[in-house]
């Protein structure tokens, strides 16, 4: 997967499960509906961590959300 296509991943996730956890608090915390928020809000780690990285060099990018690698200075696409 692509390092752009993997930070769309993350992000989608990580607001698809705030929702669901905000919503559940709007009908008064009912907690499937909040575990359910939870896991898919963890769950954008997933992209991250496998899938943020250079791939000229291989190394995790972390908050990097430029064009280029920080370490090896070539283009991320």
């Amino acid at each position: 997967m692509k390092v752009k296509k993997a930070r769309k991943l993350r992000d989608t996730l990580l607001l698809v499960g705030m929702g669901i956890m905000l919503l559940s608090g709007l009908i008064g915390g009912y907690m499937p509906l909040r575990i359910a928020g939870v896991i898919v809000t963890f769950s954008c780690l997933i992209p991250h961590f496998l899938f943020n990285r250079c791939p000229h060099c291989g190394r995790q990018l972390g908050r990097n959300t430029g064009e280029f690698c920080q370490f090896c200075g070539k283009p991320l696409e």
